[in-house]
């Protein structure tokens, strides 16, 4: 009996383990992500994200989204264009691109333009920058994507 408690103890702790690797894992991966995200857009590499870089980095984005070139996002596109975009597949607790879309879509057609995309942005921006200084550090900008994640 004794012997079965162990094994069983042994068996539990092990489970554990690896659940919590996995779990350190994923946020791993997802602050990685952010991180790269950071390097992309800190062109001057100064350390920071001015609201320029962050601009720049966002209409980058738009493009790479909208793969027929007509101004315009659908959630199709967002969905098709998310491994390149972010550096990694969808994974199932992410955000929809439909969802993501109602966010910023001023006009409420389901579609993002890029003046709505940038518009978005800018207000990200000044939610991210909880130092109110005008840049987004690497923490501000890790913090601010785990925020909108949620």
């Amino acid at each position: 009996m004794a012997r079965f408690r162990m094994t069983t103890f042994r068996g539990i702790i092990t489970l554990a383990t690896l659940t919590l690797a996995s779990l350190a894992c994923a946020a791993e991966s997802r602050s990685a992500g952010a991180d790269a995200e950071f390097v992309k857009m800190d062109t001057n590499n100064d350390g920071k994200v001015s609201a320029d870089e962050h601009a720049a980095g966002a209409k980058q984005m738009f493009d790479t989204m909208d793969e027929n070139r007509d101004g315009k996002v659908t959630a199709a596109e967002m969905d098709a264009s998310h491994e390149r975009v972010t550096g990694s597949k969808a994974q199932e607790s992410d955000m929809r691109a439909a969802e993501k879309i109602k966010v910023v879509d001023t006009d409420g057609d389901g579609v993002l333009t890029a003046g709505e995309h940038a518009a978005g942005s800018r207000v990200m921006l000044e939610k991210m920058d909880t130092g109110k200084d005008g840049f987004l550090s690497r923490e501000e900008l890790a913090a601010g994507h785990a925020r909108m994640k949620k």
